[in-house]
């Protein structure tokens, strides 16, 4: 039963933090010119980020083993679980891969929780390295595609005037921001009595497939898969392969229950 408001909890967080549009065209958002992949790693807070009510949301930024490649865990606190009561924190690991490195602003990222809509853009458009950077992500599925914006912190405040200045970078680039949210960093834990990471085997938790099809589809290193595999039907989305394989790793150092 744990398991289970585990992966619902993970699937939940993994749809917010979106805004859903018709079309497959993402909005055509400039890439910060000339950035310094190395200036961007280590730890950020996120302090606003589209429609989401998750708290303690941090990035960890690092080189991944594959040149051109970047890994983003991102640990937060789950508000369905908070609002259960379950002492817990959690972790997902996206890989993010640069397809031009003349252009290293304007990446690829792979989040383990967008399983069907595979890779999104993953756009670093401001930032000045010791204060601030803001982030967009756009993916697509079908007729439609998901937005997203990060505002991140070096700290757990940051001031007006950056907030300000994403603003109007995307008012600019004509991407709403009215689904910005400001994330709490109150009462955040280390760890919990429950610690949760979220890899690329996800899906182990869901029937269907074995296990080398998903590693296929959604591991590191794999060759991005069409989206258009993605079909809508009605007011669903449906892939043409009925289900995912994968599994939810429990943090090594929690006990057994």
């Amino acid at each position: 039963m744990k398991i289970v408001l585990v992966m619902v909890a993970v699937m939940v967080a993994g749809a917010v933090g979106h805004t859903l549009h018709l079309g497959r065209t993402c909005p055509d958002v400039l890439p910060f010119p000339n950035l310094s992949v190395d200036k961007v790693l280590g730890r950020w807070y996120v302090l606003h980020k589209f429609d989401t009510d998750n708290t303690c949301l941090v990035w960890n930024v690092t080189r991944g083993e594959i040149p051109d490649t970047l890994l983003v865990t991102e640990t937060r606190q789950l508000s369905v679980l908070d609002t259960l009561g379950v002492d817990h924190t959690h972790a997902v690991t996206a890989m993010v891969d640069i397809p031009n490195p003349e252009v290293p602003g304007k990446m690829r990222i792979r989040w383990p929780t967008s399983a069907l809509t595979g890779k999104a853009d993953f756009i670093v458009f401001d930032t000045d390295y010791e204060t601030y950077m803001s982030v967009f992500e756009c993916d697509r599925a079908g007729l439609l595609h998901r937005r997203s914006v990060t505002i991140l912190s070096r700290t757990r405040t940051i001031d007006d005037m950056f907030v300000s200045r994403v603003r109007r970078l995307l008012d600019t680039a004509d991407v709403s921001h009215s689904a910005l949210s400001t994330i709490s960093h109150d009462s955040c834990r280390q760890s919990g009595q429950h610690n949760w990471h979220v890899d690329e085997e996800l899906f182990g938790l869901l029937p269907g497939v074995d296990e080398e099809e998903v590693r296929r589809r959604v591991s590191q290193g794999v060759v991005d898969y069409d989206i258009t595999q993605v079909e809508i039907i009605s007011d669903g989305v449906t892939p043409d392969d009925s289900s995912f394989r994968g599994s939810l790793r429990r943090d090594q150092s929690e006990p057994a229950v």
